[in-house]
């Protein structure tokens, strides 16, 4: 029977307490260094602002070469910091002392990060490994600077996995055996464990590359392969919330195939931060009993709880994890029991620091009839010796998560997980540094009984334009429903190729294909021609007066209900790009998102705009500022954003109380056709707003025109600048100035300094320079490089 939170709560605490007055009697290394770093550390704790600059500083010490440039970096992180260290700084640069501070402060570090990190060449790992045997404590190697951007990087990582199985594995049959952490009621563990991030095995970790999937399973096939050879195991550690489910797939997946129904002892982590957690341990449970295959699965709270917020803030995506401690908290005790429920295909491993939640895993495994050798716990290396020590006492089985590889390289996990430990909710931090009571420390995580609403962080604004505006959330491909409906949205509109737009005349026609492949007829359009093209200004001339009275608010009101209506629609025109004009899903989806915020954009600033104000009070006089309409506004738009940038521009005219024409480029003529159905669905008049489909010609006959009054354009600087020539050119019949918005190319370039992280600097590179082929205005086309990194 599983043991309700009341019944075993008097047993957790008193087992908290025990294990408690252990464990406070010394102070782990983190909180016990006496050097520079180590007194920083103590500082840091006590002034927010030295302990951001501090770990900001760590940070991008591995990119600093020179003593200058750490000298520098110190006094830019440093001497602003309302500390007596920062007056110690500046008075060190005042004194051209930098360079001999320098060489001090990247001594330290290294020191530091040697509590935390084993050098992974030498005798060092060994000994580490060695001495923790003697404690008895197992291990679970993580290899640090595990970051990859190439195939060269993904493949060079896999094979430090597999040298760094076979050396343990010859070394590991000379260590003596031990009971308490080498044996479990499933038989004998394995003594080499080593920890795996599936992103380190392919250059490009991406949930919407299908490549992904076969890259990794094939070299994480080629792990278990030598895993299950040398009798070792491997747990495979969960990243960013990005990645997660594509992680569950994977290791399911590989797992699933006949060669290791049995072995390797394979495991997979879960974050209890994550609100979904419980279902995938649900679905973990289900899968080890239906494929009657025991797994382990390492239980962690999780490590990335403020980028997971800030970047789903970003983007305006619901808030993957628990926003208090306390849920977090409670979240780990009831996914802790649903594992040791499931004992009999699950080995659990509770990794954690906190004494409150180790308490109540080892009194619910007690309860379950778990053994103690039947699940172990876990700990960060050099975070929490003396709650190790406390644990191991007790009997349980522990396992230290042991970081190997170079000291330097490996600062940005030092970092993670030094502002873990040191933040205001860290338990090892209210218990050696702030000093909480006992029962502060130990009891029941508190949570409201209240339903969990699922947080979004942004939301488009309502259809009548009150409160903030806010971006439209572009889509979450990392989720596998959300990559499944846009595969049924290609599906829709294939089906769809053979519509037409409306019928003109007995005119020519225009195809258009998907440039993937040419041979497939997205579309076909009539091209309008000359004399078509004029009866269609005369009809927007005729309309102009009915339209530029007609009241702002209405004309916001159809920007907002064409705005929803593309938010329906939404899958089914990013479907339409990808075909139309080779976008990829998430660059059609941001081009789809980024034309509905005009919309919304343009109706807001409308209804701002139309409240006429008062410049100045003289007596007997109003003086009043107000816009007015300035006619025919002819839009020529590009390919490359088909429907953002045509919605942006046209919006921008209708809403001000111009008629528009639209003119979209010869290779996107579908979207244009779906953008005017929309913006007639919510309520434009039909002569508001016209299409003309065509060639240059008639662009160029909407520019020479003397009855267009404003000419919008994007495009290339070639026909910019005879746009340009033309439209200021002033021709018979014409009574007014054209204006002209004329957005041409540019040449966008790149900064790297010489700290910047360089695996994030090529990412980016990359993606703005290759991102939709680079068939784009914002893509980089110029890298400049100090010269200090030039041969990195």
């Amino acid at each position: 029977m599983t043991p309700s939170v009341d019944s075993i709560e008097p047993e957790v605490q008193r087992l908290a307490r025990s294990l408690y007055r252990k464990a406070a009697e010394n102070k782990p290394s983190l909180f016990e260094a006496k050097d520079l770093l180590g007194r920083m550390l103590d500082w840091s704790l006590e002034d927010e602002s030295l302990r951001i600059a501090l770990f900001r500083f760590v940070d991008v010490l591995p990119s600093l070469e020179s003593s200058a440039e750490i000298g520098r970096h110190l006094e830019e992180y440093f001497a602003r910091v309302d500390h007596a260290l920062g007056g110690l700084v500046f008075l060190a640069q005042a004194l051209h002392a930098g360079t001999l501070v320098a060489p001090v402060v990247r001594r330290n570090v290294i020191k530091l990060a040697r509590r935390f990190i084993a050098e992974e060449s030498g005798d060092h790992l060994v000994s580490v490994l060695t001495n923790l045997r003697r404690e008895p404590a197992a291990f679970t190697l993580d290899v640090v600077g595990e970051a990859t951007v190439s195939d060269l990087e993904a493949s060079a990582m896999q094979q430090r996995y597999l040298d760094l199985l076979r050396r343990l594995a010859k070394v590991s049959e000379g260590w003596p055996s031990c009971a308490q952490i080498d044996e479990s009621p499933s038989g004998k563990i394995p003594r080499v464990n080593l920890s795996v991030k599936l992103s380190s095995l392919c250059a490009r970790f991406d949930p919407l590359d299908p490549n992904t999937e076969v890259t990794v399973r094939e070299r994480l096939r080629e792990l278990f392969r030598e895993t299950a050879r040398l009798g070792a195991a491997v747990t495979v550690d969960m990243e960013q919330f990005a990645f997660k489910d594509l992680t569950l797939a994977i290791f399911r997946s590989v797992l699933a195939e006949k060669e290791f129904h049995e072995r390797p002892h394979a495991a997979i982590a879960v974050q209890a931060y994550l609100t979904d957690s419980e279902k995938d341990v649900t679905n973990l449970v289900r899968w080890a009993r239906q494929r009657k295959r025991r797994i382990g699965v390492r239980l962690v709270k999780g490590a990335y709880w403020d980028s997971e917020i800030a970047w789903a803030q970003q983007k305006g995506w619901p808030i993957p994890v628990y926003l208090e401690k306390a849920e977090t908290d409670a979240s780990y005790e009831r996914l802790t029991r649903l594992l040791l429920e499931s004992h009999d295909v699950i080995d659990a491993a509770f990794g954690s620091h906190n004494l409150r939640s180790l308490a109540h895993a080892i009194v619910a495994a007690k309860e379950l009839g778990v053994p103690p050798n039947g699940y172990e716990i876990q700990m960060l290396y050099g975070m929490a010796e003396p709650v190790r020590q406390a644990i191991i006492q007790n009997g349980q089985r522990v396992r230290v998560y042991l970081p190997v590889g170079e000291l330097l390289p490996g600062i940005s996990y030092l970092i993670r997980r030094l502002m873990e430990n040191t933040s205001n909710t860290s338990f090892l931090r209210q218990t050696y540094a702030d000093k909480k009571d006992v029962a502060t420390l130990i009891k029941a995580p508190s949570v409201a009984e209240k339903r969990r609403e699922e947080i979004v962080t942004q939301k488009t604004i309502p259809s009548d334009g009150r409160g903030e505006f806010r971006n439209e959330p572009l889509v979450d491909f990392s989720r596998q429903e959300n990559r499944e409906h846009f595969a049924r949205a290609l599906e829709h509109v294939r089906a769809e190729f053979k519509r037409q737009s409306p019928k003109r005349s007995n005119g020519q026609w225009l195809e258009s294909v998907n440039p993937a492949n040419p041979k497939e007829v997205v579309g076909r359009v009539r091209i309008a021609s000359i004399d078509e093209a004029e009866a269609v200004i005369d009809r927007a001339a005729r309309f102009f007066p009915e339209w530029r009275d007609t009241p702002a608010p209405k004309r916001a009101k159809i920007l907002f209900d064409a705005a929803g209506i593309m938010r329906e629609r939404r899958w089914e025109l990013a479907a339409w790009e990808v075909f139309e004009v080779g976008k990829g899903w998430r660059e059609a989806d941001a081009d789809v998102i980024e034309a509905i915020d005009y919309l919304a954009y343009y109706a807001r600033e409308m209804l701002r705009l139309a409240e006429p104000r008062e410049t100045q009070q003289l007596p007997g006089e109003t003086n009043i500022y107000f816009y007015e309409p300035r006619g025919i506004a002819a839009v020529i738009a590009p390919w490359n954003f088909p429907l953002a940038i045509l919605t942006g521009m046209t919006a921008a005219a209708l809403v001000t109380g111009n008629c528009a024409l639209m003119k979209p480029a010869e290779q996107s003529p579908m979207m244009a056709v779906h953008l005017l159905e929309m913006l007639r669905e919510a309520g434009l008049p039909e002569d508001a707003c016209q299409l003309l489909q065509g060639g240059g010609e008639i662009g160029a006959h909407l520019v020479r025109s003397p009855k267009i009054h404003v000419i919008a354009f994007t495009g290339s600087r070639e026909v910019g600048l005879e746009i340009l020539r033309e439209a200021y050119t002033h021709r018979p019949g014409q009574d007014h100035v054209k204006r002209v918005v004329c957005e041409m190319g540019g040449k966008n370039a790149l900064i790297v300094d010489t700290d910047a992280d360089l695996d994030e600097a090529v990412v980016h590179i990359i993606d703005s320079a290759f991102g939709y082929q680079g068939q784009k205005c914002s893509a980089a086309s110029r890298l400049i490089l100090l010269e200090e990194i030039d041969d990195r």
